[in-house]
């Protein structure tokens, strides 16, 4: 019987104990978790001392476990310390919960462009893992997702019909018609007077040829399997499509195409979604599933594509654009459903990381959320971490100010997730020119008066210096939990600890007295010795 509800076995303590979320049981009056074996009314009125504290009973909703998402005590954040702490020791990737809808079961674009080349980050080769909750194999079987992760209900977005997001007018506006040719990036198809803008035809500044159109049409079979449905998007790489997989159970796939084939830095970023992530099979990651080549319809020659796994849902810069005030103006989301989607992500990024992989342009463009799960697309510029040849790609405002020069990093990671949180939980006007590298003054920002720790772990993880950010994916979501922890307590009134990943539950009950008052019982008088003479 679960003990939520009866009264705390602890001698003395009026409370009761209280599911604090994520499945985990604590008194609400004294913070102590029920002893081992607890649940029945009569344990709780026999008024036994509490033995060792344990985390939730088997068949509860499997919350996380005592050594997954340390807490952060609600003073310790919102004081003067700031906001990073020590990292927990790693969780193997393969040990999901199978609370994970791709589990086991037992277990930016609005300014955008290639930056420069150059610089690898420090490889890292242990495995990073926000929660783990049981053992398990591999990290892609089925389950249902915990957004939020048992603090706060994230709604749901449902999963649409595929077929119903093919655009029935495919087309780029001119506003987002650039040359793809590296060095130059300048405007193309723009209109002239009365003239619309061309969607084929020639840089005028460096000659190199463009196009808008989409390659493929409805009804295309692309190398004898996927049968094009048609146009769901246009990217920074180019046209997506939907298509069905006539081979594999007619499942609905997507199909990334390169925005110009004449332009060898897009080619390589395409083949290396195939060469690097085609293996990946986490939870919060789009899977790639193939690449295959298809003959363009003018010229004859091959045009390569990349078969990902369709992610029905909206995007976060879709779900963030949705919520307007009475006035037309945008309201921000509140922040602790921005926490929820963060910690998603930097799970989902140290996942990469433990693969000496770089996703480098996390934004929120590129996170969709489906049903009660997040997940990372547009893989274009994920790159190794020793890679120091191949094109940097990323996006202004969301880019650390580094990346230009020394190239990214783990630590450039976890700086678009905190400028992607700033974007989502308030009105952050200037975010691509005035505050392209910094934070506005905190007095300005109510999210930041209202709650100091978030503003906290947002300054530590941009700070100018990327030493002096968050050392991995782990910490910083270790830390963004914290803070949701304590978001919500302020908003409930109520605190939602969590068991201590630095220390162990306690084997005994402490009291307010040193010794029993029971004069009967022998307590120690090792502080009643007399001095021994030293001479």
């Amino acid at each position: 019987m679960s003990p939520i509800g009866t009264p705390c076995t602890r001698p003395g303590c009026p409370g009761a104990y209280e599911d604090m979320g994520g499945g985990e049981v604590y008194c609400d009056t004294c913070g102590l978790a029920p002893a081992a074996g607890t649940g029945t009314t009569g344990a709780a009125a026999s008024g036994a001392a509490a033995a060792p504290a344990a985390g939730p009973e088997p068949g509860q909703w499997p919350g996380p476990g005592a050594a997954e998402l340390v807490s952060v005590p609600t003073a310790q954040m919102a004081g003067p310390a700031r906001p990073g702490g020590g990292s927990r020791p790693s969780v193997p990737s393969s040990s999901r919960s199978s609370a994970r809808s791709s589990r086991s079961s037992s277990s930016r674009r609005s300014v955008s462009g290639r930056l420069s080349r150059a610089m690898s980050g420090s490889s890292s080769t242990r495995s990073v893992s926000v929660r783990s909750t049981g053992s398990g194999s591999s990290a892609g079987s089925a389950g249902s997702g915990r957004l939020g992760a048992g603090l706060v209900a994230v709604p749901e977005v449902p999963r649409p019909d595929p077929a119903a997001a093919v655009l029935a007018n495919p087309e780029v506006p001119e506003r987002k018609r650039f040359c793809s040719r590296a060095e130059c990036g300048a405007p193309v198809g723009r209109a002239r007077g009365d003239r619309p803008g061309r969607t084929e035809g020639f840089c005028t500044k460096c000659g190199h040829p463009y196009s808008f159109v989409p390659k493929l049409r409805a009804g295309d079979v692309v190398r004898g399997q996927y049968e094009v449905a048609g146009c769901l998007a246009h990217g920074g790489l180019g046209w997506v499509y939907l298509a069905m997989d006539r081979a594999v159970d007619n499942r609905w796939v997507v199909l990334k195409g390169l925005l110009d084939t004449g332009d060898q830095d897009a080619m390589a970023a395409a083949i290396s979604e195939r060469r690097f992530l085609a293996e990946i099979e986490h939870a919060n990651i789009v899977r790639i599933y193939n690449f295959v080549e298809h003959p363009d319809r003018r010229t004859g020659a091959p045009d390569g594509y990349i078969v990902m796994e369709y992610v029905g849902g909206k995007s976060l810069k879709e779900i963030a654009n949705e919520r307007r005030r009475p006035d037309g103006r945008r309201d921000p989301l509140p922040v602790e459903q921005a926490c929820a989607y963060g910690i998603e992500a930097l799970e989902a990024l140290g996942h990469l990381h433990s693969r000496n992989l770089l996703y480098c342009d996390f934004k929120v463009d590129n996170a969709i959320q489906q049903q009660d799960q997040l997940k990372l697309i547009d893989m274009g510029a994920v790159r190794r971490m020793d890679d120091q040849e191949s094109a940097i790609y990323g996006t202004v405002g969301y880019q650390a100010p580094e990346v230009a020069e020394l190239g990214p990093s783990v630590a450039s990671d976890l700086y678009t997730v905190a400028r992607t949180l700033a974007v989502l939980t308030f009105d952050f006007q200037g975010y691509t020119n005035v505050f392209v590298d910094s934070l506005p003054d905190p007095e300005h920002i109510e999210v930041f008066r209202r709650y100091e720790s978030f503003y906290r772990l947002l300054v530590r993880a941009t700070d100018p210096d990327p030493e002096r950010r968050f050392a991995s994916a782990q910490e910083m979501a270790d830390q963004l939990t914290g803070v949701l922890r304590e978001v919500v307590a302020l908003q409930t009134g109520r605190p939602r600890p969590h068991l201590s990943t630095l220390f162990g539950p306690e084997l005994r009950v402490p009291d307010t007295q040193l010794f029993a008052s029971d004069p009967a019982r022998e307590s120690s008088l090792l502080g009643l010795r007399p001095p021994t003479p030293l001479f």
